[in-house]
């Protein structure tokens, strides 16, 4: 998913429109749209960390680059799963395959 594609859908998902998260970002509506449409992208750092601070989301899954929105969601996976006695390890890994495997099939 392209950063364009990912800027939308977090817009989308809070049900705000181009010209109320252009006031929160400072910038104008049309440059959303901009942004939206992939006609442009953010001349700075500071922009696209100012966009993923608003939507909760890290800098890395807005330029599509990870599929994790939240940063401490790996750390906490793996140190989860670190605790956890061999058998409930080899279970879990054992059910996010079976996981996968029904994702892979169902489309």
């Amino acid at each position: 998913m392209t950063f364009a594609e990912r800027l939308r859908e977090l817009r989308e998902e809070r049900n705000i429109t181009q010209k109320e998260l252009g006031a929160h970002l400072g910038i104008s509506p049309r440059m959303v749209s901009f942004y939206e449409s992939g006609a442009h992208f953010p001349r700075d750092a500071k922009m696209l960390i100012d966009i993923a601070a608003f939507f909760g989301v890290t800098v890395d899954y807005l330029l599509g680059c990870s599929q994790l929105r939240e940063e401490g969601t790996l750390k906490k996976l793996c140190a989860e799963f670190s605790v956890l006695p061999p058998a409930e390890r080899k279970s879990l890994l054992d059910f996010l395959e079976f996981l996968r495997f029904q994702q892979k099939n169902s489309r």
